[in-house]
């Protein structure tokens, strides 16, 4: 019968540090995602009940109010591109720095073509959107891209009338869910 060899000190240490690395991971991760969750504000329809959010006349966000629908596709586009970039957990993976090109297209055909058609509220709320692109482009850091999607997620929601139950009451074009 074999006796059992005591692991060298060096052994234990890799160990343990391996297990520091993996908790601490665990640990960082379960708290981005509770910050991530904790912001949730309420359902839209819940929102809408208690008068927080804001009807927006087309003569005050929109330039040409004849692009208007062109703008609601573009702005609901924009959702769901930002939807599969960071749904589902897929913003655990994106890198920016990685993306750079693609995010630098995005960001400029936020400013360079949605911004000019608009104005007001929508202008400022398009403008905070393209902020968070661009700084997450700056500090390689993805949680920069949350408010951008929630911006858009908002947006796309009044505007194209779709059913949801998140509704984070980030845009100052159709109002907050907190008082």
């Amino acid at each position: 019968m074999k006796k059992w060899k005591r692991p060298s000190k060096w052994v234990l240490v890799g160990v343990l540090s391996i297990l520091f690395i993996l908790v601490i991971g665990g640990w960082t991760s379960l708290s981005l995602l509770k910050d991530v969750n904790d912001e949730k504000a309420s359902s839209l329809a819940e929102a809408k009940e208690l008068g927080k959010v804001r009807a927006a006349s087309s003569e005050t966000i929109f330039v040409n109010s004849d692009k208007e629908g062109e703008i609601h596709a573009e702005i609901g586009q924009m959702h769901n591109y930002l939807n599969d970039l960071l749904g589902w957990g897929a913003w655990q993976s994106v890198n920016p720095d990685k993306m750079q090109e693609e995010l630098e297209t995005k960001h400029n055909y936020i400013v360079e073509t949605l911004v000019p058609e608009t104005k007001g509220t929508l202008k400022k709320d398009l403008l905070r959107a393209a902020n968070g692109i661009q700084k997450a482009l700056e500090t390689n850091k993805v949680k920069s891209m949350f408010d951008t999607h929630r911006i858009f997620h908002d947006l796309d929601v009044v505007m194209n009338d779709i059913v949801v139950e998140d509704y984070w009451g980030v845009t100052e074009t159709f109002g907050a869910t907190s008082p």
